[in-house]
């Protein structure tokens, strides 16, 4: 299973990417399905006082309604009022009048509190009115007005029925067609008296359609999209779009229409609601709101962007320091007292640099101590391999009788063993030399005119310090593996030089050289113990314990014939132990 690989990011970046648009998203959420809640309980108050205000509106509608249909159907049908109706063409209509003026306010309807006129259109044609009930005969309506009723009555056979004139919209009238009572079904309604016609009074319908609101508003209006009472500022060809698709937006507000039926055929009560009206208050308070709800965001925001800061100010304090840490010293601890948090961190923080620190002092100088011994050892391992060689050339030099040479060479080995075997480890390249003179005096003994030895070092390389038996080895390895190989004769040459830094040591031979597959081996720094060549692996072994891995030997062959061992290692002015931890590479 692959694992998922994620790029790391800083607690600035995760706190831009995640935190805020989480805070954002978590507070607008919460802001809208709050403003939807409040809306719709808004819309449902709304829906509440709609059915309250229609239901108000259609009783006291009904009421009236009934109260006349009543009212007449009492005052009309009697006797009295039939017979004079019937004989109405015999006294002009005086005696009804009458009749009207003197029965009609004992009913509700028809009394001047509801009303204010009464007229009759008997058949002749005649119309009695009551006119503040007065007794004379009026003819307050036209006859264009008489000629529409007496149409319309006909089309209600008897039932109650509103009228209103498109050339006055202040005349409303509420009329029904009057029958003769024959007591026998077949013949009633077939024999029309007259029309009743009642102005009511304005009060009658501004009570019934008051309700002190500019939300909620009511017109009276007919299948036929006639306007009997528009109690609104829309005009007629509002009115007609809000009937036809129940919604209407015009420049300043927005309205709908709910449509209810009443009693009397083909009349429609509209309730005509303010929608802007009424979401004005709930936009206002969600306004209102959104204000402080900003205010307490940008608060909220502003204090996690803070903490955020503050935590990632810290961190990077934390890894500056961390950085900033070459060595294990005072500088290295950390003292933090911005958090209870941080401040722990860095105190155990330093309790594990200090424990650190003492562990690795302790493995530090057992690494040293293991160090000195493997360097002694390596050390101790060229003196034995040197002094046999060395005593095999005194040994040819014994059975040849050269006794002064003999001498002296014995003496160069006694002044080369004391030095190798006691004293420090380290030599100046002077003190070195001289030994090396010694050395190459007893291998000019050994090969006599065929061995050459040349040296040219600068003398102010003299003082610089170097360890012990590095260059005698080196020489030694020149003659065996190199110049003693060769029929003509050998030369040596021990350089110096220096690039300001490092110090380089070169011993070349004009013998047949390294071959490709020891260089190889070289290379990959004698990874198992090599079976020839020993001394050069020792050599390179102890200078990369002295000086680490940059430093050692460096095997070539010369452009023309011959090896060359360059020993590199830096320029020191004192003798160079191993040094304490901290300063190791």
């Amino acid at each position: 299973m692959k694992q998922k690989i994620t790029r790391p990011v800083s607690i600035r970046i995760k706190y831009t990417r995640y935190v805020i648009p989480i805070l954002l998203i978590t507070f607008l959420s919460i802001g809208a399905i709050d403003t939807i809640f409040y809306f719709h309980s808004v819309k449902e108050s709304s829906e509440h006082e709609q059915t309250a205000y229609s239901n108000t509106a259609l009783t006291s509608l009904e009421s009236y309604f009934s109260q006349f249909t009543s009212d007449s159907s009492i005052f009309f049908y009697k006797n009295a009022t039939q017979n004079n109706l019937i004989n109405i063409t015999q006294d002009e209509g005086l005696e009804f009048q009458q009749l009207l003026l003197n029965d009609a306010p004992y009913y509700p309807s028809l009394s001047m509190n509801y009303s204010d006129n009464v007229f009759f259109i008997a058949n002749n044609g005649k119309l009695i009115s009551t006119t503040n009930y007065s007794s004379q005969l009026v003819s307050d309506l036209s006859p264009s007005y008489i000629t529409e009723i007496l149409k319309k009555g006909d089309d209600f056979h008897g039932l109650p029925f509103l009228f209103g004139s498109t050339d006055d919209s202040d005349k409303l009238y509420i009329c029904r067609n009057i029958y003769q009572w024959t007591g026998k079904t077949e013949t009633t309604g077939k024999n029309r008296l007259g029309t009743l016609i009642v102005e009511p009074k304005a009060t009658v319908f501004d009570k019934i359609f008051s309700l002190n609101s500019n939300v909620y508003q009511f017109v009276l209006i007919d299948n036929n999209h006639h306007i009997f009472r528009n109690t609104t500022e829309l005009s007629e060809q509002n009115i007609f779009e809000l009937v036809e698709n129940k919604r209407l937006n015009t420049q300043t507000y927005k309205y709908t229409a709910s449509s209810f039926s009443t009693s009397i055929n083909n009349l429609q009560l509209l309730l005509i609601t303010n929608q802007s009206l009424v979401y004005k208050n709930a936009r206002m308070f969600v306004i209102l709101l959104l204000f402080p709800s900003i205010l307490a965001l940008i608060a909220i925001i502003g204090a996690t962007r803070f903490i955020s800061r503050s935590i990632a100010d810290e961190f990077d304090y934390f890894m500056e320091k961390l950085n900033k840490t070459k060595a294990i010293n005072n500088d290295a601890f950390i003292h933090m007292e911005s958090s209870i948090e941080f401040s722990q961190l860095s105190n155990v923080y330093n309790q594990t640099l200090s424990r650190i620190h003492a562990l690795s002092e302790k493995i530090h100088e057992q690494e040293i101590l293991t160090k000195n011994i493997e360097i002694e050892s390596l050390q101790a391992q060229i003196n034995p391999h040197f002094l046999y060689n060395t005593l095999n050339c005194i040994s040819g030099l014994v059975d040849m009788d050269r006794k002064e040479e003999c001498h002296h060479a014995l003496t160069a080995l006694a002044d080369i063993e004391r030095m190798s075997l006691k004293g420090k480890p380290f030599s100046t390249i002077e003190e070195a030399l001289y030994y090396v003179k010694e050395y190459t005096y007893i291998q000019k003994l050994r090969f006599g005119d065929n061995l050459s030895i040349l040296i040219d070092i600068p003398k102010s390389l003299y003082h610089y310090y170097i360890p012990k038996l590095i260059i005698q080895p080196l020489i030694e390895n020149a003659v065996i593996h190199g110049t003693s190989k060769i029929s003509d004769k050998g030369i040596i040459a021990i350089l110096g030089s220096t690039d300001g830094t490092n110090l380089q040591i070169c011993i070349k031979d004009n013998g047949p050289g390294f071959s490709r597959e020891f260089l190889e081996d070289f290379s990959k720094s004698f990874q198992q113990k090599p079976a020839t060549s020993y001394g050069i692996y020792n050599i390179d072994k102890r200078l990369k314990l002295y000086y680490g891995e940059d430093h050692g030997l460096i095997l070539q062959n010369n452009e023309n014939s011959g090896a060359c061992i360059i020993v590199r290692l830096p320029l020191k002015l004192v003798e160079k132990p191993i040094e304490k931890a901290g300063n190791l590479k």
